[in-house]
């Protein structure tokens, strides 16, 4: 019997391993539709947003890459049980370009960062984030925004209306 409760546990611990090393690590599409189920709902914790469909969830995801190109999740921890794989990792990124709220401020980010995942019929149906978000903010000296953040961050609200 336990051989029988371990086995889909690795599975899925491998399965959520690759999600995040070969797809979010590499923005390779190929992955994230060999991992993410169709109909995969994601929450990101702290922001109350959900995200429905696995195109919705890669765009956005694909989006922020974009904008932080060598952004890069590095697990640290991991724990698994049944059908939830968590993963406790550091998140590092430099932004390159803007992407809602932040902006490039030629510094780099460093934070922590939990996934937790439900995986079924070998595929990750559900995921729950969440991401230090103030952390990121002062990493990248935007907390308390200064006049320069302020001014870039008008800049870019500015452009994005006119586009």
């Amino acid at each position: 019997m336990a051989s029988e409760s371990i086995a889909p546990t690795t599975e899925n611990v491998e399965l959520c391993r690759r999600y995040v090393e070969d797809f979010i690590n590499t923005g390779d599409r190929a992955v994230a539709a060999d991992t993410l189920h169709t109909d995969v709902v994601s929450h990101q914790l702290g922001v109350d947003e959900v995200r429905e469909g696995r195109d919705v969830l890669v765009d956005q995801l694909l989006a922020f890459r974009d904008a932080v190109p060598n952004w890069h999740m590095t697990i640290e921890d991991t724990l698994a049980q049944d059908d939830r794989v968590m993963f406790r990792m550091t998140t590092r990124g430099t932004p390159q370009k803007a992407y809602w709220n932040l902006v490039p401020t030629g510094k780099s980010f460093e934070q922590p960062t939990f996934f937790v995942f439900r995986v079924e019929d070998d595929r990750i149906v559900e995921q729950w984030n969440m991401v230090n978000l103030m952390g990121i903010a002062r990493d990248l000296g935007m907390m308390p925004p200064g006049p320069r953040v302020i001014a870039k961050m008008i800049a870019h609200r500015i452009r994005s209306r006119l586009r």
